[in-house]
């Protein structure tokens, strides 16, 4: 979207949020179009810029969830040298500029309507240092990448499962993971970032640098165009692990129990439970433990009192073993070597990770995997989905009536609408020191979705349980929520403080002095205010 000037006001700003249904823009103008090509230095120039006029558009202008937006510019940059040059050029043509990492945003916002996107996906330099204690990582670099190059090491990063989101976005929303009960938030392992903020400065934000905005970016959303980000990195010890399955008639029971015991447990036990519309599972990691310490909090739980249980628990778990539960491929701990070979099937990846759209030309260029003698990994799916995320926290906890209705109604619903709910054990044990919001407060995560149906009536089924569920939901529980699910249709009166609760304010404060002209935004995110005002 044109806007009349970069320092226009922000209240020009929220005139986006009408814009996800409108039609496509016209062609950029060309003004754009011809900075951006200066912009860009290197080789494959031309490969690199996608407009509508290309027919790879569709693919680039999509990410790992299938829903349209029409930006007017696709930049992927290869530099860091490159960053800057793209932001004046969205400045001095009158266009917003939407940094992409990942792709993986709810909402496609990160190719946000009109925009110039500028693309780090091939931005993915991961420099770890001699003693391996420390990474240095461009803003592009997905999780898959990461991890494959820190194992080598004999290190990781306590982060996500997801092996295709990549490194600036993950930190912009706080990064849950599947051991932060002990270890944190992945933003918790950041020691610093170097970004490009609106003006044209390139600044550190660290414990002693723009410490305002150091504390801002890590979960705050966007400040600043991150470049890169230097992480502490971790030796997770060999573990245990847990895959619990229950049949249809046992959901309630097994979700009550496990919501019950889950949140309390040891912080070196990180778990989940996975609940279909006929079925549910529960996966379990003892970080540090033994397969019999693993069997003893197990039983503590009432969990193998269920008729019909499957309960596999392993031991001396490496920790690609212990990823690998989390994608679905193994119930047990294998050798190393099998685990390790299965583990780069999804870990091994490229720059440009999805897979094709039906009818559209695939976009990618130089996607060389992490580890280029392995086998690359497989294409990440695009998926169509409605989705609902909620926070369970202290000061609202669950009842047996929320749990009785989520477990009834969504045992109903047609199984071709593939309905999973993950239910996320937090409780963290390390005290928050980012804009995350939720650290202290969060017991669990609830996040919902069914699939998009082509067929009429399965889509108003869909659409109209996530509504119920919704309004049946926020009395109870309240709307705290989290911004790496963003959702367009959140029924909170103020979707900001859903997403960032008490820190609204604060976050808006920083927004003012980094980025007053709310040049790097997007709907939802934290826009300055005017002094002496009211947040939102």
């Amino acid at each position: 979207m044109k806007v009349k000037a970069f320092f226009a006001a922000s209240a020009i700003f929220h005139s986006f949020t009408q814009l996800a249904a409108a039609a496509p823009p016209s062609q950029p103008a060309a003004a754009l179009l011809s900075c951006v090509k200066k912009a860009l230095i290197g080789k494959n120039v031309e490969q690199r810029i996608v407009t509508r006029a290309n027919d790879t558009y569709t693919s680039a202008s999509t990410g790992s969830l299938l829903v349209t937006q029409y930006p007017a510019v696709i930049a992927y940059v290869t530099s860091t040298a490159e960053v800057r040059p793209l932001i004046r050029c969205g400045q001095n043509t009158g266009y917003k500029v939407t940094p992409r990492s990942g792709a993986h945003h709810f909402e496609n916002w990160s190719s946000f309507n009109g925009t110039l996107v500028v693309d780090t996906s091939h931005m993915d330099y991961v420099k770890i240092a001699p003693d391996a204690s420390t990474a240095t990582i461009g803003s592009g670099a997905r999780l898959g990448k990461i991890y494959s190059l820190l194992n080598q090491k004999g290190v990781t990063w306590n982060a996500g499962i997801c092996p295709t989101v990549a490194l600036g976005g993950y930190l912009a929303v706080g990064g849950y993971n599947m051991q932060m009960r002990a270890y944190g938030m992945a933003v918790d392992s950041v020691q610093s970032a170097k970004l490009i903020l609106a003006d044209g400065r390139t600044v550190t934000a660290s414990p002693t640098e723009n410490s305002d905005l150091f504390w801002a970016i890590r979960g705050g959303g966007t400040f600043g165009f991150t470049l890169e980000a230097t992480l502490k990195t971790v030796v997770i010890p060999r573990s245990a692990v847990v895959w619990m399955n229950f049949t249809g008639p046992n959901r309630y029971a097994a979700t009550q129990k496990y919501l019950d015991w889950a949140p309390r447990q040891d912080p070196l036990f990180n778990s989940q439970l996975n609940l279909f519309s006929n079925y549910a599972q529960v996966l379990g990691w003892y970080i540090g433990k033994s397969d019999a310490e693993l069997t003893s909090i197990v039983k503590a739980s009432g969990l193998r009192d269920i008729p019909g249980v499957d309960i596999r628990i392993s031991g001396n778990c490496s920790t690609e073993n212990s990823r690998n539960l989390w994608q679905y491929t193994q119930t047990t701990c294998t050798d190393d070597a099998t685990a390790h070979k299965l583990f780069s099937t999804f870990y091994n990846t490229v720059p440009d990770p999805f897979t094709p759209i039906p009818g559209a030309k695939p976009f990618g260029f130089d996607d060389i995997p992490a580890l280029p003698k392995e086998p690359k990994a497989k294409p990440w799916p695009r998926v169509s989905l409605i989705n609902k995320t909620y926070f369970i926290t202290k000061s609202r906890p669950l009842t047996p009536e929320v749990v009785r209705y989520i477990t009834d109604k969504s045992g109903a619903l047609p199984l071709e609408l593939k309905f999973w709910t993950e239910m996320t054990a937090f409780n963290i044990s390390k005290p928050a020191v980012s804009a995350f919001a939720w650290q202290s407060d969060a017991t669990m995560l609830f996040r919902f979705q069914v699939e998009h149906s082509t067929d009429p009536k399965l889509e108003a089924i869909a659409e109209k349980f996530m509504v119920d569920l919704d309004k049946f939901l926020v009395p109870r529980i309240g709307s705290a929520s989290y911004s790496g699910y963003t959702d367009a249709h959140l029924s909170s009166k103020n979707p900001r403080s859903s997403y960032w609760g008490k820190n609204v304010c604060r976050l808006s404060a920083i927004k003012r002095k980094y980025d007053p002209h709310n040049f790097f935004s997007d709907p939802f995110s934290i826009g300055p205010t005017p002094a002496g005002s009211a947040c939102y």
